[in-house]
């Protein structure tokens, strides 16, 4: 029978040298050379190369979670003297692990809204939103979390949502009618080493 059936590889692999994915052996392999294995589907002799005489799998190029997170191949272990196969062939998956690779994306470059003047602390003006392409499954890379870097005291932001609220109250349009708000999305759940984008919101009071 077979040895493995699911391997997993670090995306965004930078060492020089081809990455290590994992061994495929069959328990007829007495380590005499008699057998031989072959490795056939999605990037095989290409991206992935297998060692004919040990079942060892390489990774040849770096792979990207966000292109491409699965890969599913099939083995197969044959009499390097007669070519017959001493398994029946096997299927089995490597899977790309996500690194934080991708910053969060804003839905919109610039927001428009308004908000009545006066309104009451807490009002809502606008929801901002940005996406991340990592892997939400899997660790932190893809938690985004909103703060706000220009437009205080006047305005906040709820970390989880997005939501931009007023902060201050009696806000005159008389005494000043635009504002301009912007707001970061961090990932890593706003951890330190988490990567960051910005919008801006053009905020005007009304009558």
């Amino acid at each position: 029978s077979w040895m493995a059936n699911q391997f997993f590889l670090l995306e965004e692999y930078t060492g020089s040298d081809y990455q290590y994915v994992g061994k495929l052996h069959s328990d007829q392999d007495r380590g005499d050379g008699s057998l031989k294995y072959i490795l056939s589907g999605d990037g095989a002799g290409d991206l992935f190369i297998i060692n004919e005489n040990t079942g060892d799998i390489q990774a040849t190029k770096r792979l990207d979670r966000e292109e491409k997170p699965v890969y599913i191949l099939r083995a197969q272990a044959v009499n390097r003297r007669t070519g017959r196969p001493v398994e029946p062939e096997s299927e089995f998956i490597i899977k790309i692990h996500d690194i934080n690779d991708n910053e969060p994306i804003f839905t919109k470059d610039v927001y428009t809204a308004t908000v009545p003047e006066m309104a009451d602390v807490g009002t809502f003006v606008v929801q901002v939103t940005a996406t991340d392409a990592d892997d939400p499954t899997y660790g932190n890379s893809a938690k985004v979390v909103y703060s706000i870097l220009q437009g205080q005291p006047y305005f906040s932001v709820e970390s989880e949502t997005g939501i931009i609220k007023t902060a201050l109250l009696n806000m005159d349009r008389e005494n000043r009618e635009q504002y301009q708000v912007v707001i970061q999305a961090k990932d890593m759940g706003g951890q330190m080493g988490g990567l960051s984008g910005t919008t801006t919101v053009n905020i005007t009071l009304t009558d």
